[in-house]
């Protein structure tokens, strides 16, 4: 099957090569934005060019040699990203490390990944000092901002290293860029090793199939060292002379301002900042007089036929959101819920998701601007092959993948390695799903959550999720299996956070029994899609939000009871 592109591919070279390329291209036009906290950076591509370089001579002087491992966290900031790439132009190879880890995780990964050395914002140099500590090696630090007692100076790196001979960044593109540590949910984190190749022919595949140009400007929102904001949200736009905004913060608030104050045009997202932004729309929406509620909802009726009418229409919902210049929005990490993309569609913002993992740089398909199709994650992009393992009369099977993105194997792991990459290639993905006779790939679940029920029935919990979480009144919902003593198998069964703010609105004086039974009702009333072995059979109520990484997956280990043997 032809894949569908809308242009030609990119030359892959080495990370800090396909940067300066497009720096070379575009030196007067502004690279990278940050308003936070009352000060403002900005850097040009070839002044951003020059710190990447500049700080790649200090690190060769300081002592680091190619192949060194040195390990980078901090929040989203220039630095962070000048820091990525100065780090492999020197030959060295990164370790990104999420902000949130704890100190013992944190001390896992640097040991583990045979670090010599952590750049890190100041806001975490005390964990990262910490986790050092029973570390039995030394190790060189270097601080974005204020320099701690032991720490070089990140800025006095780079005007140093402006006093030194100029280096050519690496040319090998099967050298190691970076080794990106799994969340560890389920046991202790493994190292992914990613070559140039791998992730440069990720940009190169990004390039050729989402419909972006230099002209647009990207905003940061997503955690740097995961792989999919690094490659599509940092490393992508950098090497085809776009504009990247930071996010002061997380908050709605202030993602959106920014949106309003950049004129962003590409959002790259997860299913929970999307459904946050709706949310908000929808509580707006309801405090609003009864004739604009009236309108609001017929633009909505509208666009369930006529999209591009309900664009037109909506085009000043999406200026009083910040929103009037985006042209498209990206969703990965996880499903988004389709009342969420049906409703963001309607208002004029049509929502591309696609699946990925780390191992494999990440985006393995995502659907196309012409013709998507959210219940899908589109068909593979350039490079990729996707086969179905053992499918059952569903179709449903295991996700197998091939192409030049697929990692290395795990950092010093063959056993896990050899279980999931086989000798010519395919990586096991561990998720369920299967293809369509497009070519395009749907998500049933993962092949570890699976429930078998008492008739023997395979059960996958994301497609019950998927489908009830549809209803307005359920905020959150997580299925797992739960042992039913009396068959000795699993029946369906449902955590689910009410949607508080919604069922207040219309009930104020709800009672508890009341609410377990409006919520009964809606369970039934959507569960009727699905045949009747994947119903739910039984549900509890949560006040507050399920736990989630920090890549915003739900911890569905923490529910996942099993019965333990004595």
């Amino acid at each position: 099957m032809e894949v569908p592109t809308v242009r030609g591919p990119l030359k892959v070279e080495t990370l800090p090569r396909m940067f300066k390329r497009s720096a070379q291209a575009h030196p007067d036009k502004v690279a990278l934005l940050m308003e936070r906290e009352g000060t403002r950076q900005e850097f040009t591509y070839r002044e951003l060019e020059q710190r990447i370089e500049h700080l790649a001579r200090s690190l060769r002087k300081i002592g680091y040699r190619p192949g060194d491992k040195i390990g980078l966290t901090g929040e989203n900031c220039p630095d962070w990203e000048a820091a990525y790439l100065g780090i492999q132009w020197a030959g060295c190879i990164v370790v990104p490390l999420d902000r949130m880890l704890k100190v013992a995780e944190v001390r896992h990964i640097l040991r583990n990944s045979d670090s010599k050395g952590v750049i890190s914002t100041e806001a975490y140099t005390e964990t990262v000092d910490e986790a050092l500590s029973e570390i039995d090696r030394r190790f060189k630090r270097a601080a974005i901002g204020k320099t701690p007692k032991g720490w070089l100076s990140f800025e006095g790196l780079i005007t140093e290293g402006a006093e030194l001979a100029p280096i050519e960044p690496p040319d090998d593109i099967e050298d190691l860029a970076a080794i990106l540590y799994t969340s560890g949910t389920t046991g202790q984190a493994k190292g992914v090793m990613l070559t140039h190749a791998n992730i440069g022919s990720n940009v190169c595949a990004a390039y050729q199939v989402l419909d972006f140009g230099e002209e647009d400007t990207f905003i940061s929102i997503l955690p740097l060292h995961h792989s999919f904001e690094a490659t599509c949200g940092f490393l992508t736009p950098l090497c085809c002379g776009c504009k990247i905004v930071f996010s002061p913060s997380l908050k709605s608030k202030e993602i959106l301002d920014t949106m309003a104050a950049h004129d962003v045009t590409m959002v790259l997202g997860v299913p929970l900042l999307y459904e946050k932004i709706v949310e908000g729309v929808q509580r707006q929406v309801r405090d609003s007089s009864a004739f604009k509620r009236f309108v609001f909802d017929a633009g909505m009726n509208i666009g369930k036929i006529a999209k591009g009418v309900s664009k037109a229409m909506f085009s000043s919902v999406r200026k009083a959101m910040g929103m009037e210049k985006v042209r498209y929005l990206v969703s990965g990490a996880a499903a988004l819920a389709p009342w969420a993309s049906s409703f963001m569609e309607r208002l004029g913002l049509p929502v591309l998701q696609g699946y990925g993992l780390t191992e494999t740089s990440p985006i393995v398909s995502v659907n196309r601007l012409k013709n998507p199709d959210n219940v899908s994650v589109g068909p593979p992009v350039p490079g990729f092959e996707v086969r179905i393992d053992n499918p059952d009369s569903d179709g449903n099977g295991e996700i197998v993948v091939r192409g030049p993105s697929v990692m290395k194997g795990y950092y010093k792991n063959p056993e896990a390695t050899r279980e999931v990459l086989s000798p010519d290639g395919w990586l096991r993905t561990g998720d369920v799903g299967r293809l369509d006779s497009e070519g395009r790939l749907h998500i049933t679940g993962r092949a570890k959550n699976l429930i078998v029920t008492a008739a023997g029935k395979n059960v996958y919990p994301e497609e019950v999720e998927a489908v009830a979480g549809q209803n307005p009144y359920i905020q959150e919902i997580l299925v797992v299996g739960q042992l039913n003593e009396a068959t000795g198998r699993e029946d369906v069964h449902a955590i689910i956070v009410p949607n508080y703010e919604l069922i207040d609105a219309e009930r104020p004086e709800i009672t508890e029994k009341e609410l377990e039974e409006c919520i009964r009702e809606q369970v039934k009333k959507e569960c009727v899609k699905l045949a009747d072995y994947k119903r739910i059979k039984h549900f509890e109520l949560r006040e507050e939000e399920l736990p989630k990484t920090t890549t915003k997956k739900v911890k569905r280990y923490l529910f996942a009871k099993k019965p333990v043997k004595v």
